[in-house]
């Protein structure tokens, strides 16, 4: 018989990563497995499925890089290369989306836009034609994105495309050329103030604008709106689609009149089709789609904008500088991510990779601790 003490039963329970720890111990980590990792661009719904017991996926995505002018003299912009660890929900399918690379000018024809929203480039006969935006690659699950990695603008014959931007930075003007995609998901603004018109970059926020040039479409949720057509001589380039309608293939350059515009993918805005002759012919805007918006196009010879969380605005022609590059499209991953990471580094087309440790992230398991007496 116990006197004079009070005898008192205490339970604790204790969370912990992964089943087979003790309470306060921390989970080492084991080798990744991958779920998913592709370099060729295009959407695919449902690439990866979360398995069951995980919470937790590392995703590491790059945008595509804008294509190069017909003389290949100005590069184009980067693609931004993103990672971060996200919350995601066991048993939940992810789609993806790889940004491509946008296509280089030609003596014939503008380059187009890549898949992943990229814009298309302008033509004029004498120097050719610009480069294409780059696409931009995305992980979402249903109607959220998950991580989106800007494309890169295509080059002018004078002035560089725009990189895509880091996490939390506006994306980088094109030289000479259309504005970046800002942080907040807007579009960025077209180039031009003299004939020729690049046009407005959609965004997941506002679209950008520029002169007579279409505007970027706006966007309605997650979903982003078209890029605006470019507009040449007398023409008027058409607006970029608001988001939630049409299906995110780039904008095509056009080298005898405005090229048309891309559709977008997973509800996203159609790109405008841009308008002018054929001396001066501008490209169309890429479309918009889940977590991105299109590229706006160039115009002349000028690079059309990449595909982003903002899309890139496209190039056009001021009184002081002429056939400049397209901006960026800007990037994000998803509020509460951890050990986020970007650069502007992307070459080429794209690349989406998805891994998952299955120690470090497995969903918190409840482990009890045997009872306690005191007294």
């Amino acid at each position: 018989m116990l006197s004079g003490r009070l005898l008192a039963l205490t339970s604790v329970v204790v969370l912990v990563a992964g089943a087979g720890f003790v309470a306060g111990s921390v989970p080492a980590a084991a080798a990744p497995i991958e779920l998913f990792s592709s370099t060729t661009p295009g959407f695919s719904a449902g690439a990866a499925t979360v398995p069951t017991g995980i919470c937790f996926v590392l995703v590491d995505a790059t945008g595509g890089q804008g294509g190069a002018d017909r003389d290949g003299v100005n590069a184009g912009g980067a693609g931004a290369h993103v990672s971060g660890r996200i919350a995601v929900t066991p048993g939940s399918g992810l789609d993806v989306l790889v940004g491509g690379a946008g296509g280089a000018g030609t003596d014939s024809a503008g380059g187009a836009g890549a898949a992943g929203g990229g814009g298309g480039s302008g033509h004029n006969p004498t120097p050719g034609g610009g480069g294409g935006g780059g696409g931009a690659s995305v992980v979402s699950a249903g109607s959220a994105a998950l991580v989106v990695a800007g494309g890169g603008g295509g080059s002018g014959e004078n002035g560089a495309g725009g990189a895509g931007g880091l996490v939390g930075a506006d994306a980088g003007d094109g030289t000479n050329g259309g504005g970046g995609g800002t942080s907040a998901g807007g579009g960025g603004a077209g180039f031009g103030d003299v004939g020729a018109f690049g046009g407005g970059g959609g965004g997941t926020g506002a679209g950008g604008s520029c002169g007579s040039a279409g505007v970027g479409g706006a966007g309605s949720g997650d979903v982003g709106g078209g890029g605006g057509g470019g507009s040449g001589n007398a023409g008027v380039g058409t607006a970029g689609g608001t988001g939630g309608t049409g299906t995110g293939t780039g904008g095509n350059g056009e080298g005898t009149a405005g090229g048309d515009g891309g559709l977008g993918s997973g509800g996203g805005g159609n790109g405008g089709n841009g308008s002018g002759t054929s001396g001066n012919s501008p490209g169309g805007g890429g479309g918009g789609g889940t977590g991105f918006g299109g590229g706006g196009a160039g115009a002349n010879t000028s690079g059309g904008g990449g595909g982003g969380y903002g899309g890139g605005g496209g190039g056009g022609v001021t009184v002081t500088a002429t056939n400049g590059g397209g901006g960026g499209g800007s990037s994000i991953v998803a509020a509460g991510a951890t050990n986020v990471t970007s650069a502007a580094d992307g070459t080429g087309d794209g690349e989406v990779t998805i891994t998952y440790d299955p120690e470090t992230d497995a969903c918190p398991v409840a482990v009890p601790v045997p009872p306690r007496f005191t007294g």
